[in-house]
């Protein structure tokens, strides 16, 4: 290849065999623009429409951006630029665009190509964009490089570039199952693959089997860590975020987010209020400071649109404190605004005091003992274990979080029996600071 795409890219973008919308993806702009034809705007996506049904350039380039790499992705840019490509928006309008996530695609100008001969829930794919931006060593990357830049066909049956979130991950294939690899930070420690076991640790304890995202940890050695899962989805599922709802829905002035977001569900025969008690509760006791409105949402039939059920919780890496010195406190956090990274609310911890009022779903006793199983987990990480008190610090926490919990839990749940966990080493000092903290 050349090095670089051509300045324009006339598109038809799909949804399984259903022509969505013929339009130009500009390189240079990146954006669309030009003439748009809308053929089917019932299959297009939900973030591509507006409040009024209209579906936009605009929108169609926000939809197109959401949907990849995020720049800040680290060396996502950089490594996008070595095999000629300035974005991932740039890269699936240079290919078929297809995700492990939904349904869409893109049928470059002239293709007769079929969703039966491009999706990525039946047919191989490529995986070497992924290992580009999630090699085995840092020695690997230039091979990769040359590979691509040798064949630009490796690239266009990819996933990986449909693949949004700020961590490296990239999809693979093992025994005609897909699995999704994602990797850790130095700026964390390498702790979020951690996490995302503890995560399903925690879910496992609380939730039904349907509620969540079960991860798997995979030691590959010293800072080689990673957290695998299944999709979600399946070829005839599709994940749509709740930043998709926000988008293509007017708010009223006077509706908070929580409610926003329940009530818009609820117009589409989804009653939501436990699922979202559920993610709330699960962040709680994590300390989820990347919660935020791509990655909870609903998944729908991308045939019939119908909406199906809540997602379930899932992406629960960047937690547990791994971002804070041991000089900071062990609690919530705050962003600017809700919305950010926190969907409801500025205050982690004020989202389960606001919209937790039911939890009848919910067994307190069940959490003994998961402090020190988390701890446990944690230690096999040795930029955790081997930082004197780091370890104790992040027991102390979710114990108190846990008994936090189970206090709010029995002020709105008067009619149920619950059991106070037994935390183990937690002090009565550190009880009386759990009766303050929601």
């Amino acid at each position: 290849m050349d090095g670089r795409p051509p300045e324009l890219s006339r598109l038809t973008l799909m949804c399984r065999d259903h022509e969505v919308a013929e339009l130009t993806w500009n390189h240079n702009r990146q954006a669309v623009t030009g003439k748009t034809h809308v053929f089917d705007a019932g299959h297009a996506p939900l973030m591509s429409v507006d409040p009024y049904g209209n579906i936009t350039r605009d929108r169609l380039s926000i939809w197109f951006k959401n949907r990849g790499i995020p720049d800040f992705r680290p060396d996502a840019v950089e490594r996008l630029r070595a095999v000629g490509f300035p974005s991932a928006a740039s890269l699936m309008a240079s290919g078929f665009g297809v995700s492990l996530s939904d349904q869409y695609w893109i049928r470059p100008a002239g293709s007769i190509s079929t969703w039966s001969d491009v999706n990525c829930f039946e047919n191989d794919f490529s995986e070497e964009l992924g290992k580009l931006l999630l090699p085995h060593d840092a020695s690997s990357v230039p091979s990769l490089i040359e590979k691509i830049r040798s064949n630009a066909d490796i690239l266009a049956s990819s996933p990986d570039a449909a693949l949004n979130g700020n961590l490296p991950k990239r999809w693979t294939i093992e025994s005609r199952q897909r699995v999704l690899v994602k990797s850790g930070r130095a700026s964390g420690r390498f702790q979020e693959p951690f996490n995302e076991k503890i995560a399903s640790v925690l879910c496992s304890r609380l939730l039904d089997e349907n509620d969540y995202v079960s991860y798997e940890l995979e030691d590959g050695g010293f800072m080689k860590w990673a957290s695998r899962c299944k999709p979600m989805t399946d070829q005839a599922t599709e994940f749509v975020p709740a930043y998709a709802l926000l988008c293509s829905s007017k708010r009223p002035s006077d509706l908070g987010l929580y409610d926003f977001y329940v009530s818009t569900c609820a117009a589409h025969g989804l009653n939501v209020r436990e699922d979202v008690e559920k993610m709330l509760v699960v962040d709680y006791l994590m300390a989820n400071f990347d919660r935020h409105w791509n990655n909870f949402g609903v998944l729908i039939d991308s045939e019939s649109r119908e909406w199906l059920r809540a997602a379930p919780v899932f992406d629960t890496g960047e937690a547990l404190w791994c971002d804070r010195e041991l000089a900071q406190p062990f609690g919530g956090y705050t962003t600017p605004r809700a919305g950010m990274m926190r969907p409801f609310a500025r205050r982690i911890d004020d989202q389960v005091e606001r919209h937790c009022q039911d939890l009848s779903w919910l067994d307190p006793s069940k959490l003994k003992g998961f402090p020190e199983q988390a701890c446990d987990i944690l230690l096999g990480n040795p930029f955790i274990a081997n930082e004197p008190g780091r370890i104790d610090r992040i027991k102390a926490a979710i114990d108190l979080r846990a008994m936090a919990l189970t206090k709010h839990a029995r002020k709105v749940c008067r009619e149920r029996s619950f059991t106070v966990p037994d935390m183990g080493t937690a002090s009565n000092a550190a009880a009386k600071q759990a009766e303050r903290h929601l």
